[in-house]
C-alpha cells in the first residue's frame, strides 16, 4: 500500500513511486540506461531528470503521460 505522501498523480492512479519506476524502465531499456539520453528525449535538463528518479524532485502527471508516450512510440513495455 502507498505511503499517504504518495497520491495518484494521475487519472490512472499511479503514485510518484510509481512513476518513478516508470521513468527509471524507460531509461534503462529505451535509452541505454543514460539520464542524459532520457532528459533530451523528454526535454528536460539532466538535473532534473536525476532529482525525479533520486526522489527529490516530485513526478507529475504530464511527466508520467511523456514517459507512457515515448515508450509507447518505441515499442517499450514500462508498466
Amino acid at each position: 500500500m502507498a505511503e499517504p505522501k504518495h497520491q495518484a498523480v494521475d487519472d490512472q492512479g499511479t503514485t510518484e513511486q510509481q512513476g518513478r519506476a516508470i521513468l527509471r524502465r524507460l531509461r534503462d531499456e529505451g535509452f541505454d540506461a543514460d539520464d542524459a539520453q532520457l532528459a533530451r528525449a523528454l526535454g528536460r535538463p539532466v538535473e532534473e531528470v536525476q532529482a525525479w528518479l533520486g526522489g527529490d524532485a516530485p513526478v507529475d502527471d504530464d511527466l508520467v503521460m511523456k514517459a507512457r508516450g515515448i515508450a509507447q512510440e518505441r515499442g517499450i513495455n514500462i508498466e
